[in-house]
């Protein structure tokens, strides 16, 4: 089902002239134990231009890591969707900013039991994108997800991909 859901957002993303991009990404996650995790993850942009320098875009991505302190295996997947703000530098590259909402989906496995804690709320973050060519930007960008008390207080990331113009 979501990956039919998917396959219908990209479609029609690319028939109204957005983007896609896909980022490889280092996860920061903060937790009650006063532990950070660093999970790798990946994670799938869609975007599409709604003014001159103002796009709307959301996110869906997520990580893992095993053997952490208290768990055999914690996972986050998370979800935002973000107004997305440029400032040209130069020709070819622009600085951005961007702000919205998330929701981040943790789950821990602990003698093959699995517990789960979801948290949402504002999101932002910045970053830049580098032109390749007409249809390929590179970006890289910090995006804090979700910071709230509990079990695990905050999900950020650092991003680094690339965007397919249609």
């Amino acid at each position: 089902m979501l990956t039919l859901l998917a396959g219908l957002a990209v479609s029609g993303v690319a028939q109204a002239g957005g983007y896609i991009g896909l980022d490889g990404s280092s996860l920061n996650i903060e937790s009650d134990l006063d532990d950070e995790l660093n999970p790798g993850g990946i994670r799938l942009r869609l975007g599409m231009p709604v003014a001159p320098m103002l796009d709307v875009e959301l996110h869906l991505g997520g990580g893992s890591e095993s053997q952490t302190t208290a768990a055999d295996r914690l996972t986050a997947v998370y979800m935002g969707a973000f107004v997305k703000g440029y400032l040209p530098v130069g020709r070819h590259s622009a600085f951005y900013v961007l702000g919205g909402l998330s929701a981040v989906d943790y789950t821990q496995t602990i003698d093959r039991r699995d517990f789960s804690d979801e948290r949402s709320g504002f999101s932002y973050g910045f970053g830049l994108e580098t032109e390749l060519s007409r249809r390929l930007d590179l970006s890289a960008d910090y995006v804090r997800y979700v910071s709230d008390d509990g079990p695990f207080s905050e999900l950020s990331s650092v991003s680094l991909g690339v965007k397919l113009y249609f």
